[in-house]
Parts: structure tokens; sequence; C-alpha cells
């Protein structure tokens, strides 16, 4: 009789261990805050951000970067666990967040990524010209549900009309919200506005350290 009963507690113990862990293993990572930045706020699960780092976002005093990185790595810090992230800075090269000689894939915002990513943005530096289309298009084919685009928008640099349809081509799913960092409506990138348009995201302008 003892030993059924203690074969009975053994039993209620293992099946109470199992429940417990399955419990824990079936709780949802935490979903954060939706994916925002200056502003811009789109649902998805795949966020790419792709900012420029032009001369031009050196003036005044290298305040626009400065700015920007700041903005960045609290919008990436708010996404929760669940969300995966990826960041492009460009000129007139591309240069992508790939920790540990990475292949440049989206990422989980863990800590020890964060780490990492704090390191990448803190060596980003501005210089050089703005070319849009080849960091959009990098963005683009990593499959994201949002693509946060920052740029302060010289009108020459805006994309060709050939650009354009190339990267409306490649949206599928993907919506894209321009941010425009300062300059006014009067130096507004117009294609880059319908590239946003057309994948049904926003076009915004944001005066720096407002």
């Amino acid at each position: 009789m003892m030993v059924t009963t203690r074969r009975c507690c053994w039993i209620a113990a293992a099946v109470w261990l199992m429940v417990a862990v399955a419990g824990r293993a079936a709780e949802p990572a935490s979903p954060g805050q939706p994916p925002r930045f200056f502003g811009l706020e789109a649902a998805g699960e795949r966020i790419v951000y792709v900012c420029d780092r032009s001369a031009s976002m050196a003036e005044p005093d290298g305040l626009p970067l400065a700015e920007v990185k700041r903005e960045l790595l609290e919008s990436i810090s708010s996404l929760g666990d669940s969300r995966q992230f990826q960041v492009l800075f460009y000129n007139q090269r591309l240069t992508m967040f790939s920790p540990g000689g990475g292949r440049g894939l989206p990422l989980f915002p863990d800590p020890r990524t964060l780490d990492d990513l704090r390191r990448f943005v803190d060596g980003v530096s501005a210089a050089g010209g703005t070319r849009h289309a080849e960091a959009v298009m990098a963005a683009l084919r990593l499959a994201p549900d949002v693509v946060f685009i920052l740029t302060d928008a010289d009108t020459g640099d805006d994309l060709s009309e050939d650009e354009l349809r190339r990267l409306s081509e490649r949206l599928g799913q993907a919506r894209c919200m321009v941010v425009q960092f300062g300059g006014g409506a009067g130096r507004r990138s117009p294609r880059l506005a319908r590239l946003a348009e057309m994948s049904g995201g926003e076009y915004r302008i944001v005066e720096p350290g407002r």
C-alpha cells in the first residue's frame, strides 16, 4: 500500500512538472511596443531601418546624425522579444549591421545583440554623398513588413524613375515609412514620397531637435 502511494505521488509530481514546463514554453515573448520611428508607426514583425549617413547629416556639429542614432536605438530597444530587426546606414555605399561577421539577416533584439548594435551605431560617421536606391533595395531583399527610411532629402539625390519602378516591383508586403529629416517641404523627395504611397506607408517631415 505504501509503495502504491509513493508511486502515485511520483506520477503526480512528474505530471505537475510536465505541465509547468509546457506552460512556461507556451508563454509568449514580450511583444514590446509597435514599431515606431520619429513618430511614424506601423504594425509588423520584421523591421528594417535604413538611415542616411551622408556628409550633410553632420551639419551642424554632428547633431542630426547623433539624434538619429539615439532615436534608432530607442526604437529597436522597444520592439520586444518577438520582433526581428536589421539596420542599414548608407551614403554612396551601404553598411549593414552584421555582428560576428554574420550574413546581415534580421535579428532578435536580445541583450547581447543590442550591445553589439550600440557599438556598431557608435562607429558610424557622416561622410560622402547619397544613393537611396541600393540601400532600400537591400532592405527589401530581407522580406520585411516595415522599412523605416530616414534621409535629409536633398532633392537632387531623389530616386530616378527607373529606380522607383524597380523598388516598387520588389515591395512585396513591405510598407515604406519615410522620414525626411529637416529641410521643410521645399526639400521634399517626390519619388521617395511616391514609394511610401505605393507601399501603403507614410512620408513625414521632422525637424531635428523637435
